[in-house]
């Protein structure tokens, strides 16, 4: 899934411990051949190339779960996150390496294949059919989380609940430490070399954030992110960092990149709908950082701004 892993975790018995954070990366892995949009023999690729053909694909059980999953987040969002976005994110990243923006034509090409409705779901095959030629899934604002939580349930049946997995920055947290009864987690300051301010003491939930902090590109004078709003086919120009903390980490990873695109006020509002759920939202406005949580941000992250751990 193109980002760095780390598994923490304690237990009595080294080799108990050792076999379950091997079997958590063997489930990665196997969740990667089935998410990972590079690679040509991926299964969401295999599907991909049936867009617009008529066919319905019989797909596999985790695919279809988290496919299902990312329809009803893009339903509920009016596709402000949409998992048919690989035809526009595919225009982004080449336009991040040439430092170019694509023409206008290729937007509007990109656009007819992007989206959630052009999705039909077969429940009683477990089927796909994408009615779209050129249509594209990509899983990349979800894949991680799922990933983790898919990991996380592995090392619990082979009794190692106190663990943490870290998946490029997005977390699962299990139970926490034995000395302890939460994990702490620092939430990165936006600004470059600035120390965290704000921080999350929770067990048992997931913790993601989406940025751009590393991923952006310049061009004509005009900063884009790589997270892209769907519904105008554009990078987001905000400077933006959202932290989300969620029963699991596979709604923290989406509710994420949602909120960035919704923007503070309807982002956090919808945030609160959720149960056990908040978001903290900041967003560098030239040197001075503005800073929004929804409701429950204090209560579920049990502490404020510049805490220490």
């Amino acid at each position: 899934m193109a980002a760095p892993l780390r598994i923490i975790c304690y237990h009595p018995d080294g080799v108990v411990a050792d076999r379950a954070m091997a079997r958590a990366m063997a489930r990665i892995h196997q969740l990667n051949a089935i998410f990972n949009d590079y690679d040509p023999t991926s299964e969401v690729r295999r599907l991909c190339e049936t867009a617009g053909t008529g066919k319905k694909v019989q797909v596999s059980d985790d695919l279809w779960r988290l496919l299902v999953f990312s329809l009803e987040i893009s339903e509920q969002t009016a596709g402000a996150f949409d998992v048919t976005i690989g035809p526009i994110v595919r225009l982004w990243r080449r336009a991040r390496m040439a430092r170019e923006l694509p023409p206008a034509w290729r937007f509007d090409q990109a656009r007819q294949a992007v989206g959630y409705q052009f999705v039909r779901l077969y429940p009683e095959d477990r089927a796909v059919e994408l009615l779209r030629p050129g249509m594209r899934l990509d899983f990349g604002a979800v894949a991680k989380g799922y990933a983790i939580d898919a990991a996380l349930q592995v090392m619990r049946e082979e009794g190692v609940c106190s663990a943490l997995i870290d998946l490029g920055g997005d977390l699962g947290l299990g139970d926490p430490p034995p000395d302890r009864d939460h994990w702490n987690v620092a939430v990165a300051a936006i600004k470059p070399g600035e120390s965290p301010s704000y921080f999350v003491r929770r067990a048992r939930c997931g913790v993601a954030t989406s940025g751009d902090r590393y991923r952006f590109v310049v061009i004509d004078g005009k900063r884009y992110s790589h997270i892209v709003d769907p519904r105008t086919g554009v990078g987001l120009t905000d400077q933006s960092e959202v932290t989300v903390v969620a029963p699991n980490a596979t709604l923290a990873d989406a509710l994420a990149t949602a909120v960035s695109v919704l923007r503070p006020e309807k982002g956090l509002a919808w945030v609160d709908t959720f149960p056990d759920t908040a978001a903290l939202y900041l967003r560098l406005v030239g040197e001075h950082t503005e800073v929004y949580t929804s409701k429950r941000w204090k209560e579920l992250t049990g502490g404020t701004g510049n805490a220490q751990p």
